[in-house]
This record gives C-alpha cells, structure tokens and sequence, in this order.
C-alpha cells in the first residue's frame, strides 16, 4: 500500500516514528541514572554507615539529642531523617529520642539571616541548646556551604559529636567532622537520593538495634 505524501496515514506513521525515538531516548537517560546511582550505592563506606548508627545509639541510651540540618533538597533530607529516627521510638515503655532539624523553622531562618546573616541561621540556633555529647548530622552535597561549616565548628567547640553526609570529595566539611560518609559522584540527583537512602540505613539499623537491646527493661 502506498502512503500518499502529506496524507493523514502519512503523517500518522512519522509521529510514530518520533514517538519511539523519544520513547528510547528517554529508556537510555533512564537506564544511565539507575546505573549511576547503584555505582553510587555500591561505593558506599558501610563501616562508617554501622558507625554512625552505632553513634546514634549511644546516643539514645544516654538522653543526648540529635540536631540535623541542610540546605535545599538537603534541608528535606535533613527533617526527614529527624522525623524518622523521632518516630520509631515511639511505642510502649520506650523513652523518646530527642531528634529535631534545624532546617524546618522558616521563621527563625529567616531572621536570622535578615539579621545576622545566611551563614549564621544554623550555628545560632545551637546556642545555648547544644550540649557535650550530642550528635550533629549535616547534608552537603559540596561540603562546602558556610552556614553549614559554622555549625560543625560551634558544635566541635562544644565536644558534639558531628558527622556528615556529603557529596563530590567531601568538601571543607569532611576534614571538620568526626564521621565523613562521602557519596562519590558529581551529580546532585544522585547525591541526594543516596543520602535518603543512607538515612533509611541508619534508621532500620536503629530500630533492630533498639529492638535487641531491649531498653524498657531495667
């Protein structure tokens, strides 16, 4: 059967043809992320990982809080895991785990940047709330971002235990911090989806650890 040129049917069939370029195009851009972000995984410190759950623990059992923070797709990742490790200590005769993100109080951020400047929004807060033997957890994909480097600095002077998941080569930040857990890639999208990813490590790490250790009995 011969197509007409111009016709309906020829028209028709070069919208097809586009749709599967397009459609294998994108199954390629799909199939490239996927291997990126498992190169990613797989290159993963999981000592650091089991350390930093190990941390969080102790933490736990001996009533310190836990302070996270970031910027941007960071600060989501960041109330994230302060949710998450706040809401599996929920349930009968279990103590709360004392866990809040710095990044979730716009009023106060933006005060303070206002105020005294953006570099300042995450270290001010610490004043006078921090203590010897908490835990600060900070998310930078750079490790490079100044409100975050105060923070670790402030947290350090106060013998806190600070730990960051970061990004590229860690940045300034993973020379400051006790615990550097570096994700190997230069990619944001990647970065971030493995920081989640970690932070749902540590919180099943958490939870079966917790769950062993029995801490409601005396």
């Amino acid at each position: 059967m011969t197509i007409a040129p111009g016709s309906a049917e020829e028209l028709a069939v070069a919208a097809h043809a586009r749709a599967r370029r397009t459609n294998s195009a994108h199954r390629a851009q799909v199939d490239d992320y996927i291997g990126r972000l498992r190169k990613a995984l797989e290159l993963l410190p999981r000592d650091r990982i089991i350390e930093v759950g190990e941390v969080l623990l102790t933490a736990y059992r001996n009533d310190k809080q836990v302070f996270t923070l970031g910027n941007g797709g960071s600060s989501s990742t960041a109330s994230h895991m302060a949710a998450d490790l706040a809401k599996n200590t929920i349930g009968p005769n279990l103590k709360r785990f004392h866990v809040s993100s710095l990044s979730d109080n716009t009023s106060i951020i933006t005060a303070l940047a206002n105020d005294l400047g953006y570099d300042r929004v995450f270290s001010e807060q610490l004043v006078n709330v921090i203590c010897a033997g908490d835990v600060l957890i900070v998310m930078s994909a750079s490790g490079n971002s100044l409100n975050v480097l105060r923070a670790i600095h402030y947290a350090r002077l106060q013998s806190v235990e600070t730990i960051g998941l970061l990004g590229f080569d860690g940045g300034e930040a993973a020379a400051l911090v006790d615990i550097p857990i570096v994700v190997r890639s230069d990619d944001y999208g990647i970065i971030e989806d493995v920081h989640l990813a970690i932070n749902h490590m540590l919180v099943e790490y958490f939870k079966e650890h917790l769950a062993e250790s029995r801490p409601w009995v005396a």
